[in-house]
Order: structure tokens, then C-alpha cells, then sequence
């Protein structure tokens, strides 16, 4: 039977009851009360959209637009963007700290095993004996020594701690991740953004180059009236400078959609090579998002969620801090073996000699300059600036969602008045043709004509781009889809550290 010696610091008993009398300190409860107070009369069934990190979510946001390309291009981006790639490694590293975090709530349990090999040198003989066996040549001696050790330790949580720690570390994780997606969305619709303003470059190119058939077809007629000897030089002159216009503005539009084309390759995570092709024109913007309570449309922002888990984590870890000024109570129980055997292996994993141990300590800082002192008051501000911090971020996601919708609606409103003004432009430019064609229009009043009806025709093609950026933003704002959602973490799931 295996004998095992038991060393005790203090009794069993009396280690219980110091158990017993040292529970864990709440933390979660004063956190999500100090956010309540922020929310400004929002409801305690705070929920947020999940954040599981599956891009699936964040490229169906764009399927409104019924465009593959869109939708190829989206992925592309969540896939290749080098931004979002260092975000995913942010998440990895908040989860690595959870679980060495939780990893102090399990045994610790090590195990070493040694060999040690010793020679000598020694004479082989013996004087003594009877008749003497005088020394022969020197000969080489050598032993083995094993060894074999195993040590293991467990601490109880006695001052709540480490659960403390988990907690602010589990709140640390999830706002990682709602950070992650914040930067998934912005990566989407930056993509989103740029491939419509590569349309829009070419839908103003291409009515550059309207423009420049339209004056060289002109200059024509003006050339003939002239070598005719029916206008003066000043009208020839005239068509000869805007026809140069014209040329310059393609010049000038074909750089603008260079330029947007290297935005969207760098945008997808492509070397910037202009090697893009986009076919198709501006889409219709979809409708404006369902809108419903004010807590519908706050709850999905990622920026929101982070900066409430933030105040969690925050809370947790101002509590490691104040537990440093209470008696540091603490529990271990351990056990350890030491075997050792010479020149054989026999016995060494023999347990008879395991030794357990139960030990409690009690420690306490009489007095440090103020250090413990100023790390509370340092977490206590930490706490008061997240929760400045989260107020604020309820404000602008309020500003963000009325400006977004304000502007949308302004956008839909000035889409009808220009599409009126460029239709009527374009009927006057017609006639002004004609009258020119026929003679009785004069160059200067037909090319007044036709600016104002490149410019109302340009100025429409804008503001549906704008229209559709301006969708974009609104989306964002109201943090992607504000009906599909799950309940943030409370006070009472979060207290015991699940996420």
C-alpha cells in the first residue's frame, strides 16, 4: 500500500472556512447600471446584431443592387484586404488572452525526467589480498543516475480575481470582434463606393465625349459659313476654342476615371494597375432601410457594442485594482515527488514517497508610498472615461442615422428636380441645334445652350451617384440590419464570464 505523507500549513477546517467567508466581489451589475444611466432612457433588453465573423452577412447588404460584379468585388475585398487581415489577427490575440486568462482556474501539473551518466578513472588490484593482486592498468568506471520529479499546484480564485480578470477579458474579446466587423463593413462599402464612382467617371466621360462630337460637328458648319465668308473670325475663333475645351475635358475625365479605377484595385487588395473593367450604369438606390425604434437602429452599430463591452471590461479590470488594497488571502494545494535511482530504472516511478500539501496565506501591504492608491484612482478615471466615451458614441450614432437620413431624402428630392431641369436642357439644346443648323441661331446663344445642358445632364449623373453613397452611409449607420439581432450580455451572463 502506498504510504502518503501530508504536510499541512493549516487545517482543513479552517481553510473551509476561510473559503466560505471570501466570495467572489460583483462587478457586471455596476458597469451595465452606470450604461444604463448613458442609454438615456433606451431599454435594459439591450441587443446587437451577431458578430460571428462569417463575411456572408456583410456581402448579402449589397445584394439590393442585383450586380455580380458588386457582389464579386465585395468578397474579393473581405478576402484579400490586407486592413481586415490585421483585424482578424487582433481578434486571434484576444482570444489567446481569454484562454490563458482561464487557463489559471485549472491545476497546474509538471513532470521531469533525467538521466546522469558519471565515469572515473581507477586501478583494478588489491594490495590485501593473500598473495597481493598487484594493479593492472588503469580502467574507466561508470554510473547511471535516473531521476523522475512531478510536481502539481492548484490556487483557489478565494478573492474572485481571476474570475474578475476572465470577465474583463471575455467583454475584451467580443469588443475585438465588434471592432473586426466595423472594419469588415467599412472595407464593403469603401468597395461599394468606389465601384460606383468608377461608373460614374464613365457615364461622365462618356458624356465628354458627346459633348466633343457635338463641337466638332459644329465647328464644321462653323467652318463652312466661314471659308463661305457668311460669319466673321471671331465666331471661328470661338468654335476653335471650345472645341479645344471639349478635348481638354476628355483628357481631364479620363484621368478622374484612371484615378477611380486605381481606388477600387486598391480598395479589393490589387496592386493599382488600371487593368479594371466595369460594365453597366448607375443602379436605381434601393429604398430607404426600415427604420423602427430608436434602440432598433443604435443596437447593430459595431462601434456602439464595442464601446459598451469596453466599459465591461473597464469595470473588471478597475476591480483587479481594488482588490489589491484588501489582505491578499491565499490557498494551495499541491503535491510534489522526487525518485531517484542509481545504474537501474527499477522503482523510479514508485509513488510511496508522493507528498501532498495544503497551505494558506494571508498577506497584507502596510504601507507603499501611495502606489496601490494611485492604480485605483488611475482604473477609477479609466471608468469615467469609458463611460464619457460610450455617451458620446450613443450621440453620434444618433447624429450619424438623422444626418444620414436627412441627407438621403434631400438626395431623392433633388434627383426629381434636376431629372426635370436636365430633360428641358436637353430639349432646349435640341432646338437651339436646329436654329443653328438653320441659320438663325448664333453660335455664342448655341453654346450657352449646350453648357447648360451638359451641366444639368452632369450634375444628374452626380447626384445619383451621390444617392447611392449616400445609401451606403445610411446603412452603415443604422449598423447593417437592424431586425436581425440577439441579446448583448446582462448582468447576470455576464458575472460568471460567458460571452
Amino acid at each position: 500500500m502506498i504510504d502518503k505523507n501530508m504536510t499541512r500549513g493549516v487545517s482543513v477546517g479552517a481553510l473551509a472556512a476561510l473559503l466560505s467567508g471570501c466570495g467572489h466581489l460583483p462587478i457586471a451589475e455596476p458597469a451595465f447600471e452606470a450604461m444604463v444611466v448613458k442609454r438615456s432612457g433606451m431599454p435594459v433588453d439591450w441587443t446587437v446584431a451577431p458578430m460571428t465573423g462569417d463575411p456572408a452577412a456583410a456581402i448579402a447588404d449589397y445584394s439590393v443592387f442585383q450586380d455580380a460584379q458588386l457582389i464579386a468585388f465585395v468578397q474579393e475585398a473581405l478576402e484579400n484586404n490586407r486592413s481586415l487581415r490585421a483585424a482578424v489577427e487582433s481578434v486571434r490575440q484576444s482570444e489567446a488572452a481569454l484562454r490563458q486568462t482561464r487557463a489559471g482556474l485549472f491545476p497546474r501539473l509538471s513532470a521531469s525526467l533525467g538521466v546522469q551518466s558519471n565515469q572515473t578513472d581507477g586501478q583494478a588490484g588489491d594490495l590485501n589480498a593473500n598473495p597481493p593482486i598487484f594493479p593492472r592498468a588503469s580502467q574507466r568506471f561508470a554510473d547511471e543516475r535516473y531521476t523522475f520529479g512531478l510536481t502539481g499546484a492548484y490556487s483557489p480564485d478565494i478573492m474572485g480575481d481571476l474570475s474578475t480578470s476572465i470577465l474583463a477579458s471575455a467583454a475584451g474579446l467580443r469588443s475585438t470582434e465588434a471592432t473586426y466587423e466595423q472594419t469588415r463593413r467599412q472595407i464593403a462599402a469603401q468597395v461599394a463606393r468606389a465601384y460606383f464612382t468608377v461608373m460614374e467617371q464613365q457615364q461622365q466621360l462618356e458624356l465628354d465625349r458627346r459633348s466633343l462630337d457635338r463641337q466638332r460637328q459644329t465647328f464644321r458648319i462653323t467652318q463652312t459659313r466661314f471659308d463661305a465668308g457668311s460669319i466673321a473670325r471671331d465666331e471661328l475663333v470661338l468654335g476653335e476654342s471650345r472645341l479645344a475645351q471639349a478635348e481638354d475635358s476628355i483628357l481631364a475625365s479620363e484621368a478622374s476615371l484612371r484615378a477611380a479605377v486605381r481606388a477600387l484595385e486598391i480598395a479589393l487588395g490589387r496592386f493599382p494597375q488600371n487593368k479594371l473593367t466595369i460594365a453597366g450604369a448607375l443602379p436605381q438606390p434601393p429604398a430607404t432601410p426600415a427604420l423602427g425604434l430608436p434602440e432598433l437602429t443604435v443596437r447593430s452599430r459595431p462601434d456602439v457594442v464595442a464601446a459598451e463591452l469596453n466599459i465591461v471590461q473597464t469595470f473588471g479590470n478597475t476591480q483587479v485594482s481594488r482588490l489589491s488594497r484588501w489582505p491578499q488571502l491565499d490557498a494551495t494545494l499541491g503535491l510534489s515527488l522526487q525518485n531517484a535511482a542509481l545504474n537501474s530504472t527499477d522503482n523510479l516511478f514508485d509513488f510511496d514517497g508522493l507528498i501532498y500539501a495544503i497551505g494558506a496565506s494571508a498577506a497584507q501591504t502596510i504601507f507603499d508610498g501611495g502606489a496601490i492608491d494611485a492604480r485605483i484612482d488611475i482604473a477609477n478615471s479609466q471608468e469615467r472615461q469609458a463611460l464619457e466615451r460610450y455617451g458620446q458614441t450613443i450621440i453620434n450614432a444618433y447624429g450619424d442615422i438623422v444626418d444620414s437620413i436627412d441627407q438621403f431624402n434631400t438626395l431623392g428630392s433633388r434627383n426629381v428636380a434636376l431629372q426635370k431641369a436636365s430633360d428641358a436642357a436637353q430639349e432646349v439644346l435640341r432646338l437651339g441645334e436646329l436654329k443653328y443648323q438653320e441659320g438663325s441661331e448664333s453660335l455664342l446663344n448655341l453654346f450657352t445652350v449646350r453648357d447648360n445642358a451638359e451641366v444639368a445632364e452632369a450634375n444628374l449623373i452626380a447626384n445619383n451617384r451621390a444617392r447611392l453613397e449616400q445609401w451606403i452611409i445610411l446603412h452603415a449607420a443604422l449598423g447593417g440590419n437592424p431586425t436581425a439581432s440577439q441579446p448583448l450580455p446582462t448582468a447576470a451572463n455576464t458575472a460568471n464570464g460567458t460571452r
